[in-house]
């Protein structure tokens, strides 16, 4: 068939029958004066039949029908079973060729590509094969001089109802997702009408491929200069993600920790810290993602500008989606063994990695958070007042409304309260301690050291936890063995209570629970003394106690108390006890040795003035100071004389007191768990002991004023209503609890630890606002408020709003802002480096824009639907460029892809040989035969 004359070429259209229809049609019911036009998809372009195409002045196929006579049809209404005439369908010249002769027979030819890649035949359908010819056209990588077509707009615009629109069968249309209506019955298509139908869709392809671009004549250089707004916004972006990520790094590594700068009651609220830490964390992420797809366009554009260079793939294309849309890693894996083992490709995935979890590393590592720091050694200071056990001291600072009314008696009635309300308290709670002990019946602790110890509240709110020290005097067992009698001996020692009162003192700047939203904590461990209480208990029989025991005086004016053959001395018997005197001892005892009583020592023995009945306690009343030119010390202790009913003997117990050096204390406060302080004694290793600041320090003396205390605290308690016999509830606890063996029992206390507990509450007030060392170095007694501000050596743990992670696994997100920080200052390198900037042509609309100005290639070929397969992946493809035209467009780099088992020489692939038609099932929708013709060689 010869070329037609330039013109719109008049044919007259065929009737179409019911019976016949063209490809992909089926009488369906549709609604009036409405068609669905044809799927141009569904055109198996690999191979047409060979027909000549209308000359170039013909427009891009525009063709003119006549009018055709047709067969009136009545309207059926929607809904109805028999089939609806079909709409007049405009034949648009983009969209349609002119009708064509059919040929009786097709034969299938091998087209002949010159220097293209060879390509087998696809399999064609029984109604026949396209020639080579047409092929040639098609994918010519030539563009001919010619001038473009000139198109008729008249023409183009004048819509041709000569020929009824095809019509689809009900399983296609379901398919192809035509929803406009299905009828019941379908036919097949005739060959004559599947040719035209191809030829018609195909006509405006042919024509485009031929022409010269000749209308795309690049308006803009692809070169954009340093000073443009597109090159100095990256350029800007990149050095505001070099330097903040660099700044991030550094305080990730640094953990600065932020003090009152961050906190509840001064500087930045954390709430507010945490807000702006995460912004600035997701401005770091969105500008690296800015610079690292800029760094890449321009990278491979810069290639692909590159003659000689291999170009750029595909694969490498999509390097940018896996930073964008890191999922695109999982949904499209193919190309990562393409392009993920280049230099480019792992970079790529580690900017995808360190993108991703970016603001995840921040929040874990750089946004403020609540967490200890660690020990540092500091010198704290506190407020004294007075020294350690001063009575006065101890009267004037209790808290009572009454002292104008009652200035005598008003302090000692408030510490009488004070001292029995606390010290039942601390009774209570140690046996409620052995009560538990007691009730499990597994304990077998006989050592001091490890035995339940004492607490006691210091302003009803801080829990105060005593220890036990000297422990190596404590063991009945070995007192036994060196006098020969049960000697219960013990000593425990109560935190400092004047840490508490520095460690929230302003003067030290720590940082408080509730300046941490409530919750924030600190650890104090202060080296200073700890006041301490020794009681030791010793059992006597009846007459090695009548040297202390008025009653048992000759020539003693006694009378009896009704209890058994008790007696008791008169009102006046103090009047018949020596009177203090330089060389006056009283009487020698069997236990001097034990109680160190006697000129030996300087030390005088208590008087008693009965022997106390069952469950009572008699407390020694006969003090007096020696004269001070003496050089004696003054009295130092508290003496009880109780009596068991279990036993025939006595028990004999000394109470004194005096500041260890042998502990130190630790204060810990938590705005959920409370305060706490503790005693810690007796640890070599204890860097913060007292005794480590003042080694010379070797064995405190016992203080004197603490037994003026202690008589305050026994009147309070009542200890000596044995001399009336009232049987107190106190007394009568503290009897049971004399030992009747040289050993400690296991499941109960002793007398000496239960009197030690009941008598700490003495320790505590005596030494509120006392010095931390264990001497008094100011002129008078007591300071005015709010005292002197005495140092002391100490280390502390505090929490602060810290910069910093909370977990060991949390340490991988270095890597993360390691990664962000090395590629943008590798980003920002490479930016300085460029005069400016080129065309990114890995971006979608500059790609779109070149690719649709580029002549087809069949290194993709068979791509055009599905997308392009492993093959095409590695295509390697450069931008090239028509001076004359002033054109860019897409060519390949080589005739084959550079790497895989496509690069071999000979290699094809198989996804090129069916094109769009790969699925038998595809076949079967669209009327094409099962039987393929044969495959030319």
């Amino acid at each position: 068939m010869a070329d037609s004359k330039p013109g719109p070429s008049l044919r007259p259209v065929p009737e179409t029958d019911e019976a016949e229809t063209t490809l992909l049609s089926s009488h369906v019911s549709r609604r009036d004066g409405y068609t669905r036009m044809p799927s141009d998809g569904a055109i198996d372009i690999s191979s047409f039949e060979h027909r000549l195409s209308p000359s170039p002045d013909q427009g891009l196929g525009i063709s003119s029908f006549s009018s055709t006579p047709r067969r009136p049809i009545s309207r059926v209404p929607v809904g109805s079973k028999t089939s609806s005439p079909v709409s007049p369908r405009s034949y648009h010249g983009l969209m349609s060729s002119p009708q064509e002769t059919q040929h009786d027979e097709r034969q299938a030819r091998t087209p002949d590509m010159g220097d293209s890649p060879t390509f087998e035949s696809p399999v064609d359908s029984p109604k026949g094969t396209r020639t080579s010819s047409r092929l040639r056209k098609w994918f010519s990588g030539t563009w001919s001089k010619a001038a473009p077509p000139a198109y008729d707009m008249a023409e183009q615009q004048s819509p041709n109802f000569s020929r009824p629109p095809p019509q689809r069968d009900e399983e296609t249309a379901l398919r192809l997702g035509d929803r406009d209506g299905m009828g019941e019955h379908s036919s097949h298509p005739s060959p004559a009408d599947d040719d035209d139908a191809n030829e018609q869709c195909d006509k405006p392809l042919h024509e485009r491929y031929r022409q010269v671009p000749n209308y795309c004549s690049s308006t803009k250089d692809v070169h954009k200069r340093r000073v443009s707004w597109l090159s100095v916004s990256i350029l800007t972006l990149s050095v505001y993600s070099t330097a903040l990520s660099c700044l991030w790094f550094i305080i990730a590594i640094v953990q600065p920790r932020w003090g009152r700068a961050i906190s509840t009651n001064g500087g930045i609220a954390p709430a507010t810290a945490s807000v702006v830490c995460t912004l600035f964390a997701k401005t770091i992420e969105m500008s690296f993602v800015t610079v690292f797809i800029s760094f890449l366009g321009q990278v491979l554009s810069r290639r692909a500008f590159v003659k000689k260079s291999r170009g750029m793939t595909l694969a490498e294309m999509t390097m940018r989606n896996w930073v964008i849309q890191p999922g695109s890693l999982i949904t499209h894996w193919e190309t990562i063994p393409y392009a993920g083992v280049t230099f480019l490709g792992v970079i790529s995935l580690a900017a995808t990695v360190a993108a991703t979890f970016y603001t995840t590393a921040s929040e874990a590592m750089i946004t403020p958070k609540i967490k200890f720091g660690g020990w540092e050694h500091k010198v704290l200071e506190g407020h004294v007042r007075s020294q350690y056990a001063n009575p006065l001291y101890v009267n004037t600072v209790c808290a009572t409304p009454l002292r104008d009314n009652d200035p005598a008696e008003a302090g000692g009635s408030c510490l009488d309260v004070q001292y029995s309300g606390q010290s039942y308290r601390n009774l209570l709670s140690f046996m409620r301690t052995w009560d538990e002990i007691y009730a499990n019946g597994t304990s077998t602790e006989d050592k001091l050291s490890d035995r339940p110890v004492g607490t006691t509240l210091l302003y009803d709110n801080t829990t105060m936890t005593s220890a036990w020290i000297e422990s190596e005097f404590g063991d009945p067992a070995a007192s036994f063995e060196d006098h020969g009698r049960i000697i219960n001996n013990v000593t425990l020692a109560m935190p400092h209570p004047g840490v508490y009162e520095a460690a929230i003192n302003p003067v030290n700047a720590i940082l408080q629970p509730d300046d941490l939203s409530d919750v924030g904590e600190y650890t104090i461990r202060a080296s200073v003394v700890s006041p301490s209480v020794n009681v030791l208990c010793v059992n006597m029989e009846k007459k090695e106690l009548a040297p202390l025991i008025y009653t048992a005086w000759p020539n003693a004016d006694t009378s009896p108390t009704g209890v058994g053959d008790q007696l008791i001395g008169s009102d006046n018997w103090r009047d018949d006890v020596p009177n203090m005197a330089k060389d006056e001892w009283l009487n020698r005892t069997v236990v001097d040795e034990i109680f160190k009583w006697g000129p030996e020592y300087k030390r005088r023995p208590p008087v008693f003035q009965l022997y106390p009945a069952d469950f009572n306690m008699v407390a020694n009343a006969t003090h007096a100071a020696p004269a001070s030119e003496w050089d004696q010390p003054a009295r130092d202790a508290l003496y009880l004389l109780a009596k068991s009913s279990a036993l025939e003997s006595y028990t004999l117990c000394e109470l004194r007191s005096w500041v260890s050096p042998w502990c130190s204390t630790h204060f810990s406060i938590s705005g959920i768990a409370g305060a706490h302080l503790k005693a810690h004694c007796e640890d070599k290793e204890d860097p913060d002991s007292y005794v480590k600041s003042y080694s010379d320090i070797t064995w405190s003396l016992a203080n004197r004023d603490w037994a003026n205390v202690a008589d305050q605290w026994r009147l309070s308690m009542d200890l000596n209503g044995g001399t009336y016999n009232n049987n107190a509830s106190n007394a009568r606890i503290l009897t049971q609890l004399v030992l009747g063996q040289h050993k400690l029992n296991p499941l109960m206390p002793s007398i000496a630890e239960a009197l030690a507990v009941l008598s700490s509450s003495t320790l505590t007030i005596a030494s509120l606002s006392t010095p931390f060392v264990h001497y008094w170095e100011y002129p008078k007694s007591i300071l005015a408020s709010p005292g002197a501000l005495q140092p002391f050596n100490a280390s502390l743990r505090t929490q602060e709003y810290t910069s910093s992670h909370t977990f060991a696994w949390h340490n991988i997100f270095y890597l993360v802002l390691f990664f962000v920080f090395a590629i943008n200052v590798f980003c920002l390198g490479y930016l300085l480096a460029r005069s400016g900037l080129v065309t990114d042509y890995t971006e979608p609309q500059n790609l779109f824009a070149l690719a649709v100005n580029s002549p087809p290639s069949t290194q993709l070929g068979g791509d055009c639907g599905g997308g392009p397969g492993s093959r095409a992946l590695v295509v390697p493809w450069r931008v090239g460029y028509a001076r004359s035209e002033n054109h860019y467009f897409f060519e390949e780099a080589s005739d084959r892809p550079f790497k895989g088992k496509w690069s071999r020489p000979h290699a094809r692939s198989s996804e090129t040989l069916e094109g769009c038609f790969r699925s038998t099932r595809v076949k079967e929708l669209y009327g094409i035969g099962m039987e393929s013709a044969p495959m030319a060689s």
